[in-house]
């Protein structure tokens, strides 16, 4: 393909992402068409099915390229933490999410399917919690389960609320309820 080809690829890819999060910030996802779509990116619908078939697989797209990136900063943890996440890998995750935050909003809210929401607990198997081994694996999938669905509830929040604390303050917070919980704020 012709650099001018790709260009024009990534351009009408972005303008479809931009309004599919911007229609789905006032709407469910089940009732967003290709019309509405189309209409709100200025392109055609053939042009839209030359990439996609459905909003649904354009919203899946968005969830890859976002799992992706999460991916990414999380690699970047030391296997050595005990923690299991540290503070540098947490505040480079509440950056990408801010600068993304028009994204994270829309998947995080009710607008998007609770399918795409599973997907971004399924983080917390990358996430690895560090338990005392004396616990079962089922009080560890359940621990597991509490610290990462109270993270991802801060972290919409925190969204909705327009990111007034920095994310070094966040990445604190949760940090501190994850690993010493409620008890470490009396």
């Amino acid at each position: 393909m012709e650099p001018e080809t790709n260009q024009r690829v990534r351009l009408t890819k972005k303008l479809l992402k931009d309004a599919l999060i911007t229609l789905m910030q006032e709407k469910h996802i089940s009732e967003i068409s290709v019309r509405a779509l189309c209409e709100l990116a200025g392109i055609n619908r053939s042009t839209f099915y030359s990439h996609y078939s459905d909003p649904n697989a354009l919203l899946h797209s968005i969830e890859q390229e976002v799992m992706s990136n999460l991916k990414k900063h999380l690699e970047k943890q030391p296997s050595e933490d005990k923690r299991g996440i540290s503070s540098k890998v947490m505040v480079q995750i509440l950056e990408y999410a801010k600068a993304n935050a028009s994204v994270f909003k829309v998947l995080l809210s009710e607008n998007c399917d609770f399918d795409v929401q599973k997907d971004v607990l399924k983080l917390s198997r990358i996430v690895s919690f560090k338990f005392n081994p004396r616990y079962s694996k089922q009080t560890q999938e359940y621990l597991t389960l509490y610290g990462t669905t109270g993270a991802i509830s801060i972290l919409h929040k925190w969204l909705q609320d327009g990111m007034i604390e920095q994310p070094e303050e966040i990445s604190e917070l949760l940090l501190r309820v994850l690993f010493a919980g409620y008890s470490s704020f009396e």
